[in-house]
């Protein structure tokens, strides 16, 4: 198969580098020789359409990029376990081309020299038409696993410390027998393991997974007890229509005839919607307060798909007294003027759209410390930035990235989006995620 398009791209030589193991149900790796997805998973191409034009898998072998002649190369689907797939071999330059191969997810690997180097990485064959290049892949040395079984599983019974059976992996063509609780297997890939321990006796199976580095040898993988799995708590979608955070009822307290979690669009200056005065910001739906209510019930607005969502434009003070104006669309995460501990969230998430430049921050009100860019006795203790896309956008935000200091994140009051020049926003659903987060409202200070 000759390459269609001369677009390789160079294996990356991935160092030994013992903190970058990552385990769920996992523990450390010791290995031997093995190939790593060392290169790009990049994937192009696209042949005609047609009965004879078919796909193929094309790559390019490489050790120490030179040419690794004769490699071997397989093709598995990413959770076979029976090692069944495509095979083919390098030419005297490296290349190697998997043709037809079915619509599927897959793990390709190539070895050379019986077990002393080989390669894996990650195959996405969308269609039967299109060919996936994956340019220059470079051959590493390879791992070895080996041991006793209960080296490897947190199960001490007899039953498993003698136990006779197979390991296998996950998109891989290699196994190994158990015989009295001890197996080696040479030759493993370096990267993602999903290992499979299969016992004779009994139809249970043990999963352990690890990340290997190039020459690995793997003599104990007792897991880790796994991360529990983040949640996602939802603060507001704004389908109740009304004027503070879908969880305020619950954990605030009943104040002056409104809950805490209020939203609001606070501005500097303060003026808003006055045609007389050259200072004022204008607010499209304009609001004001009725009832004790809150004007910003008037920018909850249908969204077009039977839902509800705030969408409002804002007009800056056209005059230059009134440079540093800003406006901030905020909501307070519990009583007005109350701090909470943000440490289980992991990652802030909303939709947004519309036009114009804004920054996400988080507020400690509680501070004595004023930012005057967001117009109001208000300390920002973190902020990102974004550009609204006239698109409909998930953005996503590790709330570690926005305040990095662990201590700073045991106190805020306050969340938003804040404006310097006109924009139209679209905001909807707002999230937390991570672990525990109802605790945030009862960290209260």
């Amino acid at each position: 198969m000759i390459f269609k398009k001369k677009l390789y791209i160079k294996g990356m030589d991935l160092k030994q580098n013992n903190n970058r193991r990552m385990i769920s149900l996992i523990a450390p790796l010791a290995i031997g020789f093995s190939l790593c997805a060392c290169g790009s998973d990049n994937v192009a191409g696209g042949g005609p359409s047609g009965t004879e034009a078919g796909n193929a898998i094309t790559a390019q072998i490489l050790i120490a990029n030179a040419p690794a002649a004769n490699a071997r190369v397989k093709l598995v689907e990413h959770n076979s376990l029976d090692g069944q797939g495509y095979t083919a071999t390098a030419d005297s330059n490296g290349f190697v081309s998997i043709e037809h191969v079915a619509v599927g997810n897959y793990t390709m690997e190539a070895t050379l020299d019986e077990s002393a180097l080989a390669l894996q990485l990650p195959v996405d064959v969308k269609d039967t038409v299109s060919d996936v290049e994956l340019g220059q892949q470079n051959l590493q040395k390879s791992v070895f696993i080996g041991g006793s079984i209960t080296d490897f599983i947190d199960d001490t019974t007899e039953s498993l410390k003698n136990m006779n059976g197979y390991v296998k992996f996950r998109g891989l063509d290699h196994s190994a027998a158990i015989t009295n609780g001890k197996f080696e297997i040479f030759g493993l890939p370096a990267g993602h393991l999903n290992m499979v321990i299969i016992p004779a006796e009994t139809a249970d199976t043990v999963k352990v997974s690890v990340e290997t580095d190039a020459g690995d040898s793997v003599t104990t993988l007792k897991p880790n007890t796994p991360e529990p799995e983040k949640e996602t708590l939802l603060i507001d979608d704004f389908e109740d229509g009304d004027f503070y955070h879908r969880l305020a009822p619950e954990y605030t307290n009943f104040i002056f005839g409104s809950y805490g979690g209020q939203w609001a669009i606070n501005t500097d200056p303060v003026f808003i919607n006055d045609s007389s005065n050259p200072a004022s910001f204008k607010i499209t739906p304009a609001a004001s307060y009725v009832n004790f209510g809150s004007p910003f019930v008037a920018v909850i607005q249908d969204d077009g798909n039977g839902g509800k969502e705030v969408h409002f434009t804002i007009e800056f003070p056209d005059t230059s007294a009134y440079k540093q104006a800003s406006a901030i669309v905020k909501v307070d995460i519990g009583n007005s003027g109350v701090s909470y501990d943000l440490t289980p969230i992991d990652t802030i998430a909303f939709e947004a759209w519309g036009q114009g430049f804004s920054d996400f921050v988080i507020i400690d009100a509680t501070l004595k410390d004023v930012d005057a860019t967001l117009g109001g006795a208000a300390y920002t203790i973190g902020k990102t930035s974004l550009e609204l896309t006239q698109e409909k956008k998930k953005y996503k935000f590790a709330l570690a990235d926005i305040v990095p200091n662990e201590e700073t994140r045991k106190s805020a009051t306050t969340m938003g989006l804040v404006f310097h020049s006109d924009a139209e926003l679209h905001f909807d659903n707002l999230e937390f995620i991570g672990n525990d987060l109802l605790n945030i409202w009862k960290s209260n200070k």
